[in-house]
Formats: structure tokens, sequence, C-alpha cells
């Protein structure tokens, strides 16, 4: 058991967390995790990112005192929406890069969880090895390379918040590998569910939960509620498909 301090009301925040990722780092090194800062990160098959990142909470938002720990896989194609990126590699990438991202407590199938840095250090650092151990590391060493995420994303949806991107990523993934026909296909899969979506967002809108006396203003419509309640708001902003479109032209696939 480490050997930290079982209960403070007193807290050095920074000193806290110092410790924690510190133990966590040495438990993890050995899979080839370097530290940067608040970033635990490793390179697989190269240059796909693998990173654990330890964020505390905003005082000014209340949460002074709180740790969460977020993960994240960063594919350069898909992060920067080109087949082959031209950029030179860093020494690491933060978790906010990644377009495959959840956070520990998501990922074992609970809500995520914010530890309380003014209990038991030991407690949160085991408990924070234990769910690294029991979903991460498995998870990393499984997706670690591009055909193993092309086979296996699916598989881990806790792990992935992001899962409505599958299609449009793995045509960046398809398109990075030379394989263009099917970087296409997905494009197109992809494209048309957009398309549907914006459509479906048009016709039958969709529902906003409101207290009596709130007022929301969308795409033309002003609505104060006169009494608690779901209204529904019709219309989508058309932006993202006109993205995709110029994606489309960007990438060579149209």
């Amino acid at each position: 058991m480490l050997n930290f301090s079982k209960k403070k009301s007193e807290i050095n925040t920074t000193q806290t967390v110092d410790e924690i990722e510190s133990a966590v780092y040495a438990h993890i090194k050995p899979y080839g995790f370097k530290k940067h800062g608040r970033t635990l990160h490793r390179f697989v098959s190269g240059d796909i990112s693998q990173v654990i990142h330890f964020q505390s909470g905003m005082p000014a938002r209340g949460m002074g005192g709180l740790l969460c720990v977020n993960l994240g896989i960063r594919i350069p194609e898909c992060s920067e929406s080109v087949f082959q990126v031209k950029n030179e590699k860093k020494k690491y990438y933060h978790e906010y890069e990644c377009t495959i991202r959840s956070r520990l407590g998501i990922v074992s199938g609970k809500n995520e969880t914010w530890y309380n840095l003014r209990k038991n250090t030991a407690k949160i650092t085991d408990s924070i090895i234990s769910e690294t151990d029991k979903y991460v590391l498995p998870a990393y060493e499984v997706l670690n390379s591009r055909e193993a995420i092309l086979a296996h994303r699916k598989d881990y949806p806790l792990l992935d918040n992001m899962s409505s991107l599958i299609l449009l990523e793995g045509c960046m993934i398809y398109g990075h590998l030379g394989n263009i026909e099917k970087a296409k296909e997905l494009f197109e899969l992809y494209y048309q569910s957009a398309v549907n979506e914006y459509n479906d967002l048009v016709k039958n809108g969709r529902k906003q939960y409101l207290k009596k006396g709130e007022r929301v203003v969308f795409m033309g419509q002003d609505i104060t509620a006169e009494k608690d309640g779901y209204v529904t708001l019709y219309g989508a902003s058309h932006g993202h498909i006109d993205y995709l479109d110029n994606l489309a032209v960007s990438l060579g696939l149209r």
C-alpha cells in the first residue's frame, strides 16, 4: 500500500495530484508511457497516441479539490482531417487532441469519476490504477494500430464518446492506408447519415425541457414556456454538411 496521508481537510491540490500521478506513472511506465506534465503518453505503431491525463477541477466552477482522469487515442489523420499528415510529430499530444476519448468511471460502465482529493490519497491512487489495469490498458493494447482500430473500435463503446464519427474516421484511416475506394464508401455513408439527421431535425425538430417562464430563441423561433415541460424546436444548422462538402473536395473524394 502506498504511504500517503489518510485524510486532509486542508490540501495542497498540486502536491496531492503530483503524488497520485507519480504513483500511476511508476505503475504504467513499463508499458512505454512517458510523463509530460499532467499527461502520461505513449506512441504505438509509430504515430498513434495513447493518453492518460489528470485534470484538476476548477474552483471557479465549484470543483476545487476534485480530480478526474481523461483518456484518449489520437490517430493523426483523424485529428488533422488529411490523409497524409505533413507536420512533424510532436513529443506528445494532449487528450483534447484525441478523437477517441473517455474518462475513468465511464470506461467501467458507471458515471465519470471525480475523486475528492481531501480523502485518502492511497485509496484514490489504488482505484485509478485498478480501473486502468482492468479497462484502459487492455483496450489500449488492442487498439494499437490502424488496422486494429478499424476492426475493433466498436468493441469499446465506453472508451469512445465520439463514436458517431466512426464512419468518417474510418474513411480517414483507409485514405491514409491508400484504400481510396473504401475511404470514399465510408465517407458517403457518413455524409448520408448527416443529411438524414439534418432533414429529421428540420422536419420533426428536437425536444428541449424548459421551466415555466424560461425563454429560448432558436432558428427564428422565440418560445417562452407557459409551464414546466418540453417544447419542440424546429430547424438545424447546415454548417456540418457544408464542412463535409468542402472536406470531400480537399481529400479528392469528389
